[in-house]
């Protein structure tokens, strides 16, 4: 608890839990889909060549089982690397290295080409993730919010999570980003420099693809003659109805290995 910055008549609370981090040896075989944006807008040095120098790092700190697909999207979608064990590093990375830039972006093709791929590679009681990097520009196909939102849904119910990962300054779609991250029981995380790709999918590797809880709910109750009213800030797009706390149809968040997950209230 500490004073409030910007009321003094007001204090802040800030509540933090963290996972437990899984050992190397006990980690699941991860079954990995890359799925790139490599549209018109990603040919800016801090967005595709960053976007690869950055899978690159997470390429190089797989295990030999470990699997990894590469979708593209602009205009259209392709696949340019079918499901390929990590032992074909080179390949993996050739594939990477041989990315291109150009036209506009069909997101919507490219998440449904990347869920396929995953299925086709499923592991059983594994890591099976999409990882979509983009600058956040979904401007042909499915473009609406709620529409992403149903599709990541519907997908995440077979067991294949989502992350985003967005590349660049400028024309970040954050609210989109956040929302399909989010249907997709995973995370959203911005890079704009190759220190924080590493940090995010070197260091940080095992909270970004291993879940070690999933629909973590949070419960804060306040003693009515200590605190009169509070407020939370922030998590306006994780806040619950209280009748929804016991509701398992309710989807909250995800808590990954060694993740820590805080709350400020006023």
């Amino acid at each position: 608890v500490m004073p409030t910055p910007w009321n003094e008549h007001t204090k802040l609370m800030h509540v933090a839990i963290k996972g437990f981090d899984v050992k190397p040896a006990e980690q699941p075989k991860a079954n990995l889909v890359f799925l790139i944006d490599v549209s018109g807008s990603m040919d800016e040095p801090d967005k595709l060549p960053l976007l690869k120098s950055a899978f690159r790092l997470l390429v190089s700190k797989l295990k030999p089982d470990d699997t990894v697909s590469i979708v593209t999207y602009a205009g259209n979608a392709g696949t340019v690397l079918m499901p390929t064990k990590a032992v074909e590093k080179q390949k993996i990375l050739a594939a990477i290295d041989n990315l291109e830039p150009g036209g506009s972006t069909a997101g919507e093709e490219g998440i449904r080409e990347a869920y396929k791929l995953a299925q086709q590679s499923f592991v059983k009681d594994g890591v099976n993730r999409v990882m979509l990097a983009t600058d956040g520009d979904f401007n042909v196909g499915q473009t609406d919010d709620d529409d992403l939102k149903r599709l990541i849904e519907t997908e995440r119910k077979t067991g294949v999570f989502l992350s985003v990962f967005g590349f660049g300054r400028g024309n970040l779609n954050d609210q989109m980003m956040q929302t399909i991250a989010q249907n997709g029981n995973g995370t959203a995380a911005y890079i704009d420099t190759l220190a924080e790709a590493e940090k995010v999918l070197v260091e940080d590797a095992s909270s970004t693809l291993f879940t070690i809880a999933k629909d973590v709910k949070i419960q804060v109750e306040f003693n009515p003659a200590k605190v009169s009213e509070y407020r939370l800030v922030g998590y306006e797009t994780r806040a619950l109805n209280r009748e929804d706390f016991n509701n398992d149809r309710v989807d909250a968040g995800d808590i990954g290995s060694g993740h820590s997950v805080t709350a400020v209230y006023e």
